[in-house]
């Protein structure tokens, strides 16, 4: 199983949370950085093969106060995701969470992007 967490924390604006799920995803340099390209990542994840996939997004609060349509596009996105990968006999799962991915009440530590 891929588990991945997708930290939103602070994340105001689309432009943001997509760079910050090519970075938590690995997305090869060619993404665009738009809807479309998100979908067609999502359903290819070729440089990331799993029979499981498992992403947490963490931190929605900020996003949903600032762009709440970003926010369910992305949820929408996720979900045909979803459909895609269970005809493809994969798991493909999504959760979102107001708070930390582990359930802690303190704010995250910063850290570096793998990229």
């Amino acid at each position: 199983m891929l588990d991945l967490h997708i930290d939103l924390a602070g994340c105001e604006g689309k432009s943001e949370l997509l760079r910050r799920v090519a970075n938590a995803l690995r997305f090869p340099d060619w993404f665009g950085h738009n809807w479309d390209a998100l979908a067609d990542s999502l359903t290819d994840l070729s440089w990331l093969p799993a029979a499981h996939y498992r992403l947490t997004i963490a931190h929605t609060t900020a996003l949903r106060h600032a762009s709440p349509e970003t926010l369910d596009t992305l949820q929408e996105v996720l979900s045909e995701a979803g459909d895609y990968w269970r005809g493809e006999g994969v798991s493909f799962e999504f959760s979102f969470l107001e708070g930390p991915a582990d359930g802690s009440t303190s704010p995250p530590t910063p850290h570096a992007s793998p990229r």
